[in-house]
């Protein structure tokens, strides 16, 4: 039997003697990762972006949604709930599309706590989908402009540059995703390599690319005035920066929108949804994770793609699948015994998580402690110190894991994932 509370005591120790620090640099490869959704204000009392980043527990923040493909103007639409959206922060002129530019130091702070912060494009409400390989490419080249390494007179974020994109496609049709892979793959100059062989090739190439990786666009193509329509970069080779793709399917194999994708484009991760379905966490006994791992080895365009447990992070996160931090952790530590391809676990979202005991910080140290039995050749984490008040949360997650949250039951909202029936 998994012994949780001696998990999450030997991991406050941890955090108390300064052994659990805070990630240098993001490491796809362990299995200890934690990725939480940020911005849908789920719980109704979600904090800015940096707020969640202040100690080592979540290492990737998907933010979302970019919820609409092709809005006002031909430009996507972005939503960030009560911290930035069309209506509170306003919008470039002709566009729907909101100028988050708030935000743009919060993912900064983020991405300097070594933490990853991509844009999760779809959700429940998404209007998305594609009519042709060409439409989807063009679409990609607009998110490479607008959010990531390329260029553009409107960039939502200023002068942040995100670390990738995530799909959690949930409606429309599935064809010509793979097309957009690819294509943000193209841009990013990475069709030949994964994130582990650019790492090495950074590795090896470090002294020629330092003086490259303070100018994030020194190698794009020229735009022409109309930046809204957008360009592919033709040599990033030199940018010191991976670009992550992700996709969070639902655990019915295969996903009805996004898995032919999965099959014919590389991705980095996926973070299978194990609830508000019939193969979730709460039910056992149709639990498929490893569907998941034969299919990242054998059918995957990336064998070295990793696998995420997505669960909820509270009861109020979704209609049905929740699981208590021991349970989870339980899983957690299977997977890492049995499956290769586990990278981690994927939670809904960062306000119901906090609000739940700091169900995040509960899951993330039970998998660090299993992690260091399980698979003691992985390097530890280090650098920073996990502050105090981090080892108060965990001792109160090892005592109370099977609480529950004394907020009101909230109500659905508009583009949050967490009620998708």
């Amino acid at each position: 039997m998994f012994n949780m509370r001696g998990v999450l005591s030997l991991a406050c120790t941890i955090l108390a003697l300064g052994l659990l620090k805070r990630v240098a640099a993001f490491d796809l490869s362990r299995n200890d990762n934690l990725a939480v959704y940020w911005g849908q204000d789920s719980a109704g009392n979600q904090q800015r972006l940096s707020y969640y980043c202040k100690d080592s527990t979540i290492d990737v923040f998907p933010i979302a949604f970019l919820y609409i493909f092709r809005g006002k103007g031909g430009v996507p639409v972005i939503d960030f709930a009560n911290t930035c959206n069309q209506w509170d922060q306003g919008t470039y002129p002709g566009t729907d599309l909101a100028n988050c530019s708030i935000m743009a130091q919060d993912i900064k702070t983020c991405q300097e706590a070594g933490k990853l912060v991509t844009l999760s494009l779809g959700g429940a409400t998404g209007q998305v989908g594609f009519s042709s390989d060409s439409q989807a490419q063009s679409f990609a080249d607009q998110v490479w402009n607008l959010f990531l390494g390329g260029e553009s007179d409107i960039r939502p974020f200023g002068d942040a540059v995100l670390d990738g994109v995530d799909l959690d496609i949930e409606s429309g049709t599935p064809a010509h995703y793979a097309a957009f892979v690819n294509r943000i793959r193209a841009n990013a100059g990475e069709t030949s390599l994964n994130a582990t062989s650019f790492a090495l090739n950074i590795t090896a190439h470090a002294n020629s690319t330092h003086t490259h990786a303070t100018h994030a666009h020194a190698n794009a193509t020229t735009h022409d005035t109309n930046k809204k329509n957008t360009t592919t970069v033709i040599n990033v080779t030199n940018k010191n920066k991976y670009y992550y793709i992700t996709a969070a399917p639902q655990c019915p194999f295969p996903d009805a929108y996004i898995g032919a994708a999965l099959n014919d484009a590389p991705f980095d991760a996926v973070y299978v949804q194990f609830y508000n379905n019939y193969c979730g966490l709460d039910a056992p006994s149709d639990y498929n994770f490893a569907t998941w791992d034969n299919w990242a080895k054998t059918k995957s365009a990336n064998k070295n793609v990793k696998v995420y447990i997505g669960a909820a992070g509270s009861s109020d996160s979704a209609g049905e699948g929740y699981v208590s931090a021991s349970k989870l952790a339980q899983y957690a530590s299977d997977a890492q015994t049995k499956y290769s391809s586990f990278g981690g676990v994927m939670l809904w979202d960062a306000s119901t998580a906090y609000t739940n005991d700091r169900y995040d910080l509960g899951i993330k140290t039970a998998m660090v402690a299993s992690a260091l039995k399980i698979t003691p050749k992985q390097a530890p984490r280090s650098t920073q110190t996990a502050s105090a008040s981090t080892s108060k949360h965990a001792t109160q997650a090892s005592t109370a894991h099977h609480s529950t949250t004394t907020s009101a039951k909230i109500l659905p909202r508009v583009n949050s994932r967490a009620f998708r029936l």
